[in-house]
Order: structure tokens, then C-alpha cells, then sequence
């Protein structure tokens, strides 16, 4: 069992981390929800969900296999839950286009972020909408919603029964 970090040397590695994860993530949405129509298609849009895809595969191999401190990991599932991943579905989402290519109704990255965050959280509003390849996308970000919640609540039930055992 890995002692508890306490100290802000103990957690730099973790805060660097998610730091990074928040600063990447923002920027892919920065640059891929503003292409312009002529650059923003499928095959932009591809590339970025094949990308997209191997990150979540790779975060969650991480999260598993290499954090062993249960704070370190609520942590940083935290940091994804609330910015990183809704933030590069949006990136996605803005890498096939607009002009109703992707998302029924969204008109700029404002709304493509919001239908993302809509769809994560599987709140699912109705006011906008996924048409052609991005149905099959809005599936997989509400599916990683369920499935990092799920690991969020798993990492936040096992640090409380850590911490309260006797």
C-alpha cells in the first residue's frame, strides 16, 4: 500500500498531470471547434475520434494499472470527469463541422461544447442533436460518461472505506 501524498511535493506530479490534461484538452477544442467548413469534415473528423479513442484507452489503462494512490486517482478521474474528456468530444465534434454536419442546431464552439457536456452527463436535452457519424460518437461519449462515472464513484468509495475502517 502507497503511504498518503500530503505534501504539494508529493502531489506536483498529479497537479502537473492534470494540468496538462486540462491545457491539452482546451487546446484540441480551441483549435478542431474552429476549422473552417472547407478544412472540418469526416475525414478530419475521423482522424480526431481514432485519436480521441486511443487517449480514452490509454487514460483509463493509466487510471488502472499505474495510479496507486486512491486520492491521486479520484483526483485526477475528477479533473477528467468535470473538463478533459467533455472538452475532446467537443474537439471532435468540431473537427467534422457545422452547417448541421455533425450536430443538429449547433451553430459555433459554444454549442458543440454544450452538446457535449449535455450528452456526457446523459442529461440529453433535446435542443440540439447528432446526425450522420456523429450518432455513433454521441453513443461512445454517453457510454464513457456511465463508465468514468462509475470508476469516479468506485475510486471515491474505496479513499472513504480507507479511511473509516475500524
Amino acid at each position: 500500500m502507497s503511504r498518503k501524498p500530503t505534501t504539494l511535493a508529493e502531489w506536483k506530479s498529479t497537479l502537473l498531470a492534470a494540468a496538462g490534461m486540462v491545457l491539452a484538452s482546451f487546446l484540441a477544442w480551441f483549435g478542431l471547434s474552429r476549422l473552417s467548413e472547407a478544412t472540418a469534415g469526416d475525414t478530419i473528423g475521423s482522424i480526431a475520434s481514432v485519436v480521441l479513442f486511443v487517449w480514452i484507452v490509454s487514460q483509463s489503462w493509466f487510471y488502472m494499472t499505474q495510479v496507486k494512490s486512491p486520492r491521486r486517482l479520484l483526483f485526477l478521474m475528477g479533473v477528467s470527469f468535470i473538463q478533459v474528456v467533455p472538452f475532446l468530444f467537443a474537439a471532435v465534434y468540431g473537427a467534422f463541422g457545422y452547417m448541421d454536419n455533425c450536430v443538429l442546431g449547433a451553430q459555433g464552439p459554444g454549442d458543440i461544447l454544450y452538446f457535449s457536456y449535455v450528452t456526457f452527463t446523459t442529461v440529453g436535452y433535446g435542443d440540439m442533436s447528432p446526425t450522420g457519424l456523429c450518432r455513433g460518437l454521441a453513443v461512445s461519449e454517453a457510454v464513457t460518461g456511465y463508465v468514468l462515472l462509475g470508476m469516479f464513484v468506485a475510486a471515491a468509495v474505496s479513499l472513504y472505506a480507507r479511511n473509516h475502517q475500524g
